[in-house]
């Protein structure tokens, strides 16, 4: 007993060394850390489970479950063709995970945000706890282990005790302990859900690539422990505010103040609660192209801040770029701008995933160039400089050169959005009567890159956005498109694996209605992937040569990074896996 208690305190003690990357995403280094008291079920509710069987015998966690479970009902009351399992049209989130003794809430990444202080005064920012849905169960003889589209973000704000600065210096040597002491119940700022609530397959959504729709919730805790909706940062209410005209107008008073002017351009707008929703979806595919995925459209027309002056401004160029800098900053924007899958992190899979279900890269595009600029913002903090809280959209960089996939601008109003050297910017996917933003590509196609382009209508209704096919783009040689309708959102571009061109890899394309109708049977993942597969040429990626909107970077068989349609990986679906009880 003593030599465990001396093996833990080592752990606790020991530093690991992430001064740079301010994440800690290492499978082995997570699984130590919750073990060692960083579970999601001890540092919220204060006991150490082993499956979410056990944890829905507390009180608390049962009432976050029945909050979910009323909400998927009243989506099928509006929805006959919504359920849970591949025998429904629509494919519903299975709530049985979130009971299943087969499942569990996993560690899967700790971030350092002591950048969002701007947003927390009187403390030094934040520490964000990443939690993931996962399971591992027998199906006729196979044993089964995969991660499900849900995270939970568990913050906690840094307190101020001496100096920010020197809670940013002892990052330079965090560890377990430390950790501990930063993450406590008295810390606790928000349990923030996202989590996939339906898919609509290829199959039925052909228009589109398919459809998802992603609940986005936040908890607060009370003195007694409980988790209460709250309101989420940034996002307006749009119903009410529509139906109120006075609160309405108050908010484009409020929104046009010179101060909250500069906040907005810089990134750093903090929308009174008032103003804001406690309830939210994100949908996928094509992201801001899509009406519900920017709230402020449905609220304030361009003519609203036509008065503006732009002339100071670094990111604003107009009333377009002002009310798109506002969808931004909401949790629908920047959860549907160049993510992966609704998400901007899922963590690393640990070993034993297999290379048909891992994911490469665990970052979104936007987190990828976000470390850089909170590691700037860190180092500043820790020589006892005044860092800039300032940041760029969440979807594009203009201080960075236009890699290939990056957004660029079309209008005036996206000037700085260049392209760099060999690339230029493509209309792609866009909305309907808006061809404001494209897609750095290549004059010389490869695999990967886009063949369908084409425009989205405009509704409140994101069941009934419908894609208009435009023109389709060559890809140049022997190559051909891979289409919208059997999966791959704008096309995709594809040869077979031989004379492979730079930045191009090979890997395993699904053929979709095999795969499908072999998950269907209920037969294990692994085996309807191998039995269904062909091989192709993809795009390549990795840790810093990020996916195009829509697509992710997957791990093929010989452990290299290719991009892909995000749901041909079992692990970001609610649908095709087995049974939760």
């Amino acid at each position: 007993m003593k030599t465990l208690l001396l093996f833990f305190f080592i752990v606790l003690a020991s530093s690991f060394g992430h001064t740079q990357t301010l994440l800690i995403e290492d499978p082995q280094e997570l699984q130590t850390l919750e073990n060692s008291g960083l579970s999601f079920s001890e540092l919220v509710f204060s006991i150490k489970t082993v499956n979410n069987k056990k944890l829905a015998e507390n009180i608390i966690y049962q009432s976050l479950v029945a909050d979910i479970h009323d909400e998927l009902n009243d989506l099928k009351k509006e929805d006959p063709k919504l359920g849970a399992g591949m025998k429904f049209n629509h494919r519903l989130f299975d709530i049985g995970w979130l009971r299943s003794p087969s499942a569990r809430f996993e560690l899967v990444g700790i971030v350092n945000r002591m950048d969002r202080t701007v947003f927390n005064p009187g403390t030094c920012g934040e520490i964000r706890l990443i939690y993931r849905l996962s399971y591992e169960k027998i199906q006729d003889g196979t044993l089964i282990n995969s991660r499900l589209p849900m995270t939970i973000n568990t913050v906690f704000r840094l307190p101020l005790k001496t100096s920010c600065q020197v809670v940013a210096k002892s990052w330079n040597n965090v560890n377990g302990k430390t950790i501990k002491e930063w993450a406590t119940k008295e810390n606790l700022k928000s349990v923030e859900l996202n989590f996939q609530a339906t898919r609509w397959p290829s199959t039925i959504r052909g228009d589109m690539g398919g459809h998802a729709e992603y609940f986005m919730r936040v908890y607060r805790p009370l003195p007694n422990g409980a988790l209460v909706p709250s309101t989420l940062e940034n996002t307006p209410d749009v119903t009410l505010l529509n139906k109120n005209k006075e609160l309405k107008e108050e908010l484009l008073k409020w929104l046009l103040k010179p101060e909250n002017i500069q906040a907005l351009d810089a990134g750093t707008l903090n929308i009174p609660d008032k103003f804001l929703t406690r309830k939210v979806s994100s949908f996928a595919l094509h992201g801001m192209n899509r009406l519900s995925n920017r709230p402020f459209d449905s609220i304030f027309k361009k003519d609203d801040f036509s008065k503006v002056d732009y002339t100071k401004l670094k990111n604003i160029y107009g009333a377009s770029s002002f009310r798109r800098r506002l969808n931004d900053m909401t949790c629908v924007g920047c959860h549907q701008g160049r993510t992966i899958a609704g998400f901007h992190f899922l963590g690393k899979d640990p070993a034993k995933t297999i290379f048909a279900n891992s994911i490469f890269s665990s970052q979104s595009p936007h987190m990828m160039n976000e470390i850089s600029r909170r590691t700037k913002y860190m180092e500043k903090l820790s020589q006892g400089g005044s860092p800039d809280s300032s940041r760029p959209f969440s979807e594009r960089d203009p201080s960075l050169v236009g890699k290939m996939n990056d957004h660029c601008g079309l209008g005036s109003e996206y000037k700085t959005w260049t392209c760099g050297t060999g690339l230029k910017c493509v209309p792609v996917i866009h909305p309907e009567n808006n061809l404001e933003i494209g897609e750095c590509l290549p004059d010389t196609r490869i695999a990967g890159n886009p063949c369908e382009p084409g425009t989205i209508s405009q509704t409140t209704n994101s069941h009934k956005d419908y894609l208009k096919a435009s023109t389709k783009m060559p890809c140049g040689g022997e190559s051909y498109c891979q289409t919208t309708k059997v999966g791959f959102p704008g096309g995709m571009c594809s040869n077979g694996c031989d004379n492979l061109k730079s930045g191009e890899t090979c890997g395993a394309i699904a053929e979709l209605f095999g795969f499908n109708q072999c998950l269907a049977r209920k037969r294990p993942f692994s085996e309807c992937l191998a039995e269904n597969t062909r091989p192709g040429a993809l795009q390549a990626c990795d840790n810093k040569i990020a996916c195009r909107a829509d697509y992710i970077c997957m791990k093929t068989a010989s452990g290299q990074g290719a991009c892909i349609p995000p749901y041909f990986l079992f692990q970001l679906r609610v649908d095709g896996h087995p049974s939760p009880i």
